[in-house]
């Protein structure tokens, strides 16, 4: 059972990084644009819908699984993952003349 738990646990945590990544990738792409409008539907919309805030909530409950170290592997990788991609996208995304 703790393979299963761990495998599932991978999985939410893949998701969420390809969330806050796709998120930051976003955020810079709509601020060199100047579309708000699409921001408030792309980042709170699919992005959200795309991490899985409730997977994460609920395995951090489970105290015999590590569930806080779960949590904080997210929370540590989701940072990470920020730091890499803002810079990385405002060299790559031109702003608009």
């Amino acid at each position: 059972m703790g393979q299963a738990i761990n495998e599932g646990r991978n999985g939410v945590l893949a998701a969420n990084l390809i969330g806050v990544a796709l998120a930051a990738g976003l955020l810079v792409l709509m601020e060199r644009r100047g579309n708000n409008t699409l921001r408030h539907l792309l980042l709170p919309g699919f992005c959200a819908g795309l991490t899985t805030f409730s997977a994460v909530a609920a395995q951090t409950l489970e105290p015999k699984e590590g569930g806080i170290l779960f949590l904080a592997h997210n929370v540590i990788f989701s940072m990470m993952v920020i730091v890499i991609v803002l810079p990385l996208a405002r060299r790559i995304i031109p702003v608009r003349s």
